[in-house]
């Protein structure tokens, strides 16, 4: 597989320029990683933005009545780690490998270079996270209103 064809595909991709993308692809580590390998730790800093190729990959938080919770499951194409690296704050689950996975990751360092929001690829790079987000974002309202719908009675619709 080749990193630059598959960022094309996903959503938010379709504002960079190739030279962006090919950018974005050189500074990303594309690794294989067996099952129940743990990506981030919850209550730990993140130093790394994920983008899982190939596999499965649990979100699941520690909860306490001392129970692994899952709170998703990522499949091919979703970016992971996004809130503790971009706030500068300990993870709120912990992200492990369900199965054999292949995942690119991004260092910390290279990921403050292209979220600057004075550089053109920075805007545009900005405007991919925030897709992530936003996708995040809808997975997080839509585990609540199923939360708030066991706990009330009501339909989760």
């Amino acid at each position: 597989m080749i990193l630059k064809h598959f960022l094309r595909g996903l959503p938010g991709f379709q504002y960079l320029s190739d030279t962006d993308i090919e950018h974005v692809a050189a500074a990303m580590r594309v690794d294989e990683y067996d099952d129940q390998h743990v990506f981030i730790y919850q209550d730990r800093l993140n130093q790394e933005l994920f983008l899982l190729l190939d596999g499965k990959v649990n979100v699941t938080h520690y909860g306490n009545t001392g129970r692994y919770y899952t709170l998703k499951t990522l499949k091919p194409g979703e970016f992971f780690g996004l809130p503790s690296l971009s706030e500068g704050k300990p993870a709120v689950a912990s992200c492990v490998a369900s199965g054999p996975v292949r995942v690119a990751s991004l260092p910390f360092s290279a990921f403050l270079l292209l979220y600057q929001p004075d550089s053109e690829i920075g805007c545009r790079f900005q405007f991919v996270i925030a897709t992530q987000l936003a996708r995040d974002l809808h997975d997080r309202h839509d585990a609540l209103r199923l939360l708030l719908a066991q706990i009330y009675g009501a339909p989760a619709a």
